[in-house]
């Protein structure tokens, strides 16, 4: 890890806890202290943040970039089963179970991160151990990601799952990141169409091109930006 982004400790701080995520909402008793024994690192794309075999449990928080969340549950296989962006904490699970990584995580940008390492959350959380359940709280919500990602495969239409897979991705569904103007992953159409799960890549060019048409989504070079989130919440919450 390397420390090259030249973002001021006041705007990193802010975009740590701007979410509505479950550090956002912690007690400012609870934040103050973690972000004053956190140390900021930078990774580069493709970069291996942690792996399932790995047994630290430092938590991590991204300031800036965005991450890809590798599943070990698929036999043969590690799947791409999420991407996370700014605001977004992880590796709170083996804090909290004492056991190794339950899934592999790789910067798929340039990203800059505050790690708090688990020798010093575990100093906090000895001095108020009623932080335990708050840190409780991040577990479940990361589990949340997974949850919606199950859930995203098991909706039969495929344009409703395009839409909630497209808003989960971009950091808007379930939970609103801290930067909503900045509504964009870097994705190829390969890998969207595996996290969507279609039958076939004209299938999801077609539901790509409508969306786009209709001004819900813009289209680049191996990027998409949601336009119009509460269109295509409505999209997703058709029954």
């Amino acid at each position: 890890m390397r420390l090259v982004f030249d973002i001021p400790i006041p705007e990193r701080l802010q975009l740590l806890t701007r979410g509505e995520g479950w550090f956002g909402r912690a007690p400012r008793e609870f934040k103050e202290p973690v972000l004053g024994a956190v140390d900021w690192r930078t990774c580069l794309a493709g970069e291996a943040l942690y792996r399932v075999i790995d047994e630290s449990g430092d938590v991590i928080g991204i300031v800036d970039g965005c991450i890809d969340v590798y599943s070990r549950f698929a036999p043969g296989e590690n799947p791409l089963l999420h991407i996370g962006h700014e605001g977004l904490w992880f590796g709170v699970g083996p804090l909290l179970s004492g056991q190794r990584r339950r899934a592999t995580v790789v910067a798929r940008t340039d990203a800059l991160l505050a790690r708090l390492p688990s020798r010093a959350m575990r100093q906090l959380l000895a001095a108020e151990p009623e932080w335990w359940r708050v840190l409780g709280t991040g577990a479940l919500e990361y589990g949340d990601y997974f949850a919606a990602a199950y859930a995203e495969m098991l909706i039969s239409d495929s344009a409703r799952r395009c839409a909630a897979t497209l808003l989960r991705i971009t950091g808007l569904r379930p939970l609103r990141r801290a930067r909503p103007d900045r509504a964009s992953v870097v994705v190829t159409q390969a890998e969207l169409a595996r996290l969507v799960n279609v039958v076939s890549r004209t299938t999801l060019v077609q539901i790509l091109q409508q969306l786009e048409r209709n001004g819900l989504i813009e289209q680049g070079y191996r990027t998409l930006r949601v336009r119009d989130a509460n269109a295509l919440e409505a999209i997703a919450a058709q029954v």
